[in-house]
């Protein structure tokens, strides 16, 4: 069953300087728990396609941001949105900043994925089709394409698809080339709007997006959600802070001092970048939220 917020007295056009918005990936995986948005960006991405149901991992409520593991000690990751369309598999992630290793990392992401499925008892012919969506804040092909779609083809035959039923699909809320749709084309809008877009639904003249914004409103009204994000969040941020502190090398005090003022201008640029609050990121690096919008300037 959905889970209830009780953030609903939020105002329209009213925004809360601890707003968290729909492109931090706590944000997407809650608001994705309301199956009937999740199917509703599903529709939005394949712009004709009709979803009847969508089952989450191991038939519970959504299972947002799923860790998938196989041996101990073997590298884990977590997926934003983990679910099911009769026989195909999807991951959709958001990515905000420009790591320049999506490539892998989808590669990475759709073998697990696989390997989940083979876990279970399946066989490889029985095998489901899957889709890795990352919707990213930027282009990473640097074409200016709005989505960019990839599937295994023969590189001797032209046209001979290897058939194996994946597919990589990148959605680039910068592009400008290519087929949009209206509902794509104002889900793109009101995401590259960030904070400034929360509250904004009504005005947006698209009913899916008006109803992501509800659901936003909803969720940052709920302070029991928020604190246990933060909360989250910042146990994060302190295992980021404790593994960089080991690689510090000693020397002279003046060295280390100027070091660590260095590794926290650049901690707290890349927290941004990962659409951590700055309230939160003030908290945790023991600095005023002013010193951090002037760290973000330098």
């Amino acid at each position: 069953m959905t889970k209830k917020h009780n953030g609903s007295q939020r105002v329209f056009g009213r925004r809360d300087r601890r707003d968290i918005p729909l492109e931090n990936d706590a944000m997407f995986a809650e608001v994705m728990r309301r199956k009937d948005l999740c199917i509703g960006l599903l529709e939005t991405i394949f712009e004709g396609r009709r979803i009847r149901d969508i089952v989450y991992e191991d038939g519970l409520s959504p299972e947002a941001q799923k860790y998938i593991a196989f041996n101990p000690g073997n590298k884990s990751i977590r997926l934003d949105v983990y679910f099911e369309d009769g026989d195909t598999v999807y991951d959709i992630e958001i990515q905000k900043a420009d790591k320049g290793n999506l490539p892998k990392r989808t590669r990475m992401y759709s073998s697990m994925m696989d390997a989940n499925m083979l876990d279970k008892g399946l066989e490889y012919e029985e095998l489901k089709d899957s889709y890795v969506i990352f919707i990213c804040m930027f282009d990473p092909f640097e074409k200016g394409l709005a989505r960019y779609t990839f599937r295994s083809i023969c590189e001797e035959a032209e046209g001979l698809p290897l058939g194996d039923g994946r597919c990589i699909m990148f959605l680039n809320t910068k592009g400008s080339i290519g087929e949009l749709g209206a509902d794509m084309d104002a889900f793109f809008g009101y995401i590259n709007g960030g904070v400034s877009s929360i509250g904004t639904g009504k005005d947006s003249g698209n009913e899916f997006v008006e109803r992501l914004d509800e659901c936003v409103l909803d969720i940052n009204g709920d302070e029991d959600w928020k604190q246990g994000y933060m909360k989250y969040e910042l146990n994060l941020i302190e295992k980021y802070k404790d593994g960089k502190a080991e690689g510090i090398n000693e020397g002279r005090a003046e060295g280390i001092s100027i070091g660590e003022a260095n590794e926290r201008s650049r901690m707290v640029k890349e927290m941004i970048a990962n659409g951590i609050p700055i309230p939160v990121i003030a908290r945790c690096a023991s600095i005023s939220e002013g010193q951090v919008e002037e760290m973000l300037k330098s």
